[in-house]
């Protein structure tokens, strides 16, 4: 669970972000109903622990529910104020990433292909070359040797975050690749690099923390330009600026001062500023800002807005690092008969493309998968979140869930709507590849600092969420907790958590977060331990 203020998921995720996000067509695999709850005596063991942990002097005036669920036996085993609605935050994304999965299939791979448009003679293309881009989502480097994913948290994608940095692998690898793979066939382009993303028409979503972004079927590293500052070698000198990816996209003009560390509390905040588009498309941005001498480096990401273009200045740079020749000779026209296959690069599965959603909580990954869904399920690229809206229904009527609950326009669900959702989607093939894009308790994600050793850590796969905000004056904290404790012999448990308590300031709910985001991980793992006997 997030304790920084500014990765706190502090955004309120709409009801057709989290649920409206689907088209009518056949869903992927064979759907079961939806189980439905029997209340069963209280574990009390169980109750005693959760109880005594929400009875603590911290905790004074807090709302709290919670439901513990057994789908092996369809009871459960701990409730409170199950019925009420509660500020989901980010857990909510559970209920975008189940949609996903469902509708798209948990072995989904999303090809970006380079296709040609003319003929070849003699390493010569006589037409275009055209990237054709399929709506993957990990274009950023993310993919380790050892198969798995680099997903540091907080992500790059919360770059106000203090810690957040570059995604450690190199952000145009899968690209250079597909560049070492045309120029093993073609040494010339007579015509021009182009970039198709076609798959579905742009849009543009508003993040957390004032952050807008451009959701298109390109994302290249996320489209963002990563951009690392350390201090220049004296106050008053220029910061030192480390770009990636580089592109003759966009020129970020250093504006950043190196100040005195003494000055420190009167640094201006790193911010791009002035942000122009030229006639030829490229971009040109100030940032401004102050870093002391003795900072170990800051770090801000800009949101690229254009990706087609941006995608095209790089495809083309790393064709050239591969020694193809662009552009086209006096008089040469280019292709535009039928496309021609030349190179092609196959996403991880989609169980994968859910794990930056869902392990470290990104904004910009929720707001890209309606736009996939609608897409893709509901074969509609002009409005695909228009089509997403009429699958959404179709799978949630289906399943036996109200797909617009009391109070889901405000991103509040029960605990009782969490664990129904949540059994419902254990019940489903391949459930294993769901539950692995979960964070895991003390191990991994926005829950590797959350009760690290507790015995139940690796053993709750949950998605967290957090809320701080100023409501009628009064700075609330509100967190949740929701996913599966795994127990000994195959049997799990499945569960919802929710706190909301009053502070006294903004400082004070950043640091009650720290203490709350504990505490419902304490409840999950009483779980585990009281379970496991």
């Amino acid at each position: 669970m997030a304790t920084n203020p500014t990765h706190l998921d502090t955004w309120q995720l709409s009801r057709r972000s989290v649920l409206g996000l689907l088209g009518t067509v056949p869903l992927a695999g064979t759907l079961t109903a939806a189980p439905r709850l029997v209340q069963a005596a209280p574990d009390a063991d169980l109750a005693r622990r959760i109880e005594e942990i929400m009875a603590r002097p911290a905790f004074g005036g807090a709302r709290w529910g919670a439901q513990f669920y057994a789908p092996d036996t369809g009871e459960s085993i701990y409730a409170l104020n199950t019925g009420e609605p509660f500020v989901a935050g980010s857990s909510s994304k559970v209920f975008v990433g189940g949609t996903a999965f469902l509708t798209l299939g948990h072995d989904r791979r999303m090809p970006t292909r380079v296709y040609r448009t003319g003929p070849v003679r003699g390493g010569v293309l006589h037409g275009d070359l055209v990237l054709v881009a399929g709506g993957d989502l990990l274009l950023a480097g993310r993919l380790r040797p050892d198969g798995g994913l680099a997903l540091p948290d907080p992500d790059h994608t919360y770059h106000t975050t203090p810690g957040a940095g570059p995604v450690s692998g190199d952000p145009v690898r899968e690209l250079r690749r597909l560049a070492a793979e045309v120029a093993t066939r073609i040494k010339r382009v007579e015509g021009r690099v182009l970039v198709d993303g076609t798959l579905f028409r742009e849009g543009t979503e508003n993040l957390a923390n004032g952050v807008t972004a451009t959701i298109s079927p390109v994302m290249l590293n996320d489209n963002l330009v990563d951009v690392s500052v350390g201090p220049g070698s004296r106050p008053g000198m220029p910061a030192a600026l480390d770009v990636s990816p580089r592109s003759s996209y966009v020129r970020i003009v250093n504006e950043v001062r190196t100040i005195a560390a003494a000055e420190a509390a009167s640094a201006r905040p790193l911010a791009f500023a002035d942000d122009v588009r030229h006639p030829d498309g490229t971009r040109t941005v100030r940032l401004t800002g102050d870093i002391p001498d003795d900072s170990p480096g800051l770090f801000r990401a800009y949101f690229v807005p254009e990706p087609a273009a941006f995608t095209q200045a790089i495809f083309a740079r790393l064709l050239r690092d591969k020694g193809v020749r662009i552009g086209a000779r006096r008089g040469a026209t280019t292709g535009s008969g039928a496309r021609r296959l030349v190179a092609e690069y196959l996403s991880p599965v989609l169980s994968d493309q859910l794990k930056p959603m869902l392990k470290v909580s990104s904004n910009l990954h929720t707001e890209a998968f309606p736009y996939l869904i609608g897409a893709i399920a509901g074969r509609d690229p002009d409005d695909p979140k228009a089509a997403g809206q009429r699958v959404r229904r179709e799978l949630f009527e289906k399943a036996g869930f109200d797909p617009e609950p009391p109070g889901s326009a405000q991103n509040r669900y029960t605990p009782q709507y969490f664990v129904e959702f949540l059994a419902y989607m254990a019940r489903q093939p391949h459930f294993h590849r769901y539950r692995a894009a979960l964070p895991i308790l003390g191990r991994d994600g926005t829950l590797k600092n959350i009760q690290p050793d507790s015995p139940a850590a690796g053993h709750v796969h949950a998605k967290t969420g957090t809320s701080l905000r100023n409501e009628d004056g009064k700075w609330m904290n509100r967190q949740a907790l929701a996913g599966y404790v795994e127990l000994p012999g195959s049997r799990r448990l499945t569960f919802a958590a929710f706190v909301g308590i009053e502070t006294a300031s903004a400082d004070a709910a950043r640091e009650m977060s720290k203490v709350t985001g504990q505490a419902l991980g304490e409840i999950a793992a009483a779980a585990y331990i009281t379970q496991s006997g």
